[in-house]
């Protein structure tokens, strides 16, 4: 099973992509609560993709530019989705820069999670 990084603040959010993930043998979750607890595990250890909130101080983008510049342990091609409340044209044309495979616009549903959280892990959707 491969191992994803999830970065998300919020607790309700958070446990429910954790939790469903997990149930769904989609992937080995591990969480961070901040930018700097993520940036801490992605240098200390590996993981096969990452789901990073935004952030208000866009601490998600930043987090997205030092793995695609290889500043951590995962390969810097490593697959990549970004969870947003809203985002503007340019945002998004930096992500696509940094090969981010989905963004997702919160909110949004239980669903759109399994889904990328499959497309990031390689995992089968359950049928």
């Amino acid at each position: 099973m491969k191992r994803v990084l999830l970065l998300e603040p919020h607790f309700v959010m958070r446990n429910t992509v954790a939790n469903v993930a997990r149930q769904l043998r989609l992937a080995d979750i591990h969480e961070a609560t901040h930018y700097e607890a993520a940036l801490r595990m992605l240098q200390t250890d590996v993981y096969d993709a990452l789901l990073a909130d935004l952030g208000e101080k866009l601490d998600g983008l930043t987090l997205v530019q030092q793995v695609r510049s290889g500043a951590t342990l995962c390969d810097p091609e490593v697959p990549i989705a970004v969870m947003a409340l809203g985002l503007d044209a340019d945002t998004i044309g930096v992500f696509k820069t940094l090969k981010v495979q989905r963004i997702m616009i919160k909110p949004f549903k239980v669903k759109t999670a399994v889904e990328v959280l499959a497309s990031l892990s390689g995992a089968a959707l359950p049928a």
